[in-house]
């Protein structure tokens, strides 16, 4: 089969052919890289066509939703405006009081005695691995220098 044009591409987007080049369309894209970007490209345009004439079937959707509940969207959407308000402050509401009792009940500064307690000790267990390996070095220096200095007193 030969390359597909933007063209009919554009026709197979609009469902103006018939059923059977439909198929060999599509078994066509399955094989080639081509007319897939040919087609990519029709997509694209045919979707900013739609944008540009309007064409929105969700507004109309939820308008007649809205229409069936009995209510504007104006008022579900102040509606869900206040809930999520109510929502958010009774969660402020609710990690103020928690942060009230635990500061009133000294967990923040037994907290922090502890981590203060841990630093300080750990502090002085460290020494960095460098200084370790110096000290031993030097005193296995000294070690061979006392024995070099025993060993010349003997003979």
């Amino acid at each position: 089969m030969n390359h597909v044009s933007e063209a009919q591409w554009v026709a197979y987007l609009a469902d103006e052919i018939p059923e059977a080049l439909k198929i060999e369309y599509e078994n066509h894209l399955y094989s080639c890289d081509k007319c897939l970007s040919v087609y990519m490209e029709a997509m694209e345009k045919e979707e900013t066509c739609l944008d540009i004439e309007g064409f929105d079937i969700a507004g109309p959707v939820m308008d007649s939703i809205s229409r069936l509940k009995g209510g504007s969207d104006e008022e579900s959407w102040q509606h869900r405006k206040e809930k999520s308000l109510r929502t958010i402050t009774r969660h402020y509401l609710i990690a103020a009081g928690f942060t009230i009792l635990l500061m009133a009940g000294g967990v923040f500064q037994s907290l922090t005695e502890y981590v203060d307690s841990v630093e300080s000790s750990s502090d002085k267990k460290t020494q960095s691995l460098t200084e370790d390996l110096i000290d031993k070095t030097f005193s296995w220096m000294d070690t061979i220098e006392k024995k070099n200095k025993e060993g010349f007193r003997n003979e």
